[in-house]
């Protein structure tokens, strides 16, 4: 009974301070690179990437916690020039709590790859959002409902103000990238989203400023044979937005399946510090990608999801153009 009471309340409360919520964030943070620096559009390997992202937060709590996004991105070369433009565009969603909080972003994203050396480029980007933010009072319970005996429904709830609000966001950053071969190369970034801190309340006719604050990111990913068939992948990610902050390391092997190295098995998992680790796989067979993450809980919060986190997956499709040139590829009969 005590258990119960207390997952209601916290459940209600959570939904409540999320108003001020943070970020989306991702243990498989290098499998939404959109999200970890606008700097990273275009910088795979190929011409065009397709990915899409899901996480469940905190399965055994009973009430919803989930992200996703879906995005794409695009390299356009130009034969004469070996810099390259890259675009890109994302859509976020998120839902937390009994009070259905959901935020849905619109992203653009554009970014300048300039070489720096036959090895190396280092890239600027931009991206420009619109944000939409909703909440359902209908769920609510508030000590209004209180007639002085018992709690009565047929009261209405105290609200905030507004059940929707939106606004417009930029942000930027910075990648460095160094490539000597198909499976060796490091990425090291920096990026800041929210710098405007736009304006992110409920209450239209609040006399404090409650603003999104800044979310400063640095990253490295690093991929490096270690074999003829066997690579090894480290990555690294610190974040702070306000008074939260994250630490996320993660390591993997890439195992190559057969002659011509075109299916991939990945095995490995990462640790976010004072909250969880996770075990991931991944399996790549061509150009299509996919993962699949678990993580348990460490942090305080273990008492109540019982050690449990969530299931996050992550797929990816990206398609390398054959250059045009003298010489062209046979074709299949």
């Amino acid at each position: 009974m005590l258990r119960t009471t207390f997952f209601i309340v916290f459940s209600f409360l959570i939904s409540w301070s999320a108003v001020e919520a943070q970020d989306l964030h991702y243990s498989q943070f290098f499998n939404s690179p959109l999200n970890l620096s606008p700097s990273l559009t275009g910088a795979f390997n190929g011409d065009q990437r397709y990915h899409l992202n899901y996480r469940k937060q905190w399965a055994s709590v009973p009430v919803n916690y989930i992200s996703g996004d879906v995005g794409a991105d695009f390299k356009l070369r130009n034969k004469k020039n070996s810099n390259y433009l890259g675009l890109g565009g994302l859509i976020n969603y998120d839902e937390a709590g009994d009070l259905g909080l959901n935020f849905t972003g619109l992203n653009l994203f554009a970014s300048y790859s300039i070489k720096l050396s036959t090895k190396s480029e280092l890239t600027p980007a931009v991206t420009v959002s619109y944000a939409q933010r909703k909440i359902d009072y209908s769920s609510a319970r508030t000590g209004g409902q209180w007639d002085g005996v018992k709690f009565d429904p047929n009261i209405p709830a105290e609200v905030l103000n507004l059940d929707n609000f939106s606004y417009f966001d930029i942000g930027a950053g910075l990648n460095y990238r160094w490539q000597s071969a198909y499976r060796k190369h490091l990425d090291i970034g920096i990026s800041a989203y929210h710098l405007i801190k736009p304006i992110d309340s409920f209450n239209s006719n609040a006399t404090y400023v409650s603003e999104r604050p800044m979310r400063i990111s640095a990253y490295a990913m690093f991929n490096y044979p270690i074999a003829g068939g066997l690579d090894i992948i480290l990555n690294g990610l610190y974040a702070k937005q306000d008074s939260y902050s994250e630490k996320v390391i993660n390591a993997q092997l890439k195992i190559y399946i057969g002659k011509n190295q075109n299916t991939a098995f990945y095995l490995g998992g990462g640790y976010r510090f004072d909250d969880a680790w996770y075990p991931m796989a991944a399996i790549e067979i061509g150009r299509v990608y996919g993962a699949f993450s678990y993580d348990f809980n460490i942090s305080d919060f273990e008492f109540v999801s019982g050690g449990e986190g969530g299931p996050e997956l992550s797929l990816r499709y990206i398609i390398a153009n054959i250059p045009k040139g003298i010489n062209k590829p046979c074709p299949l009969y």
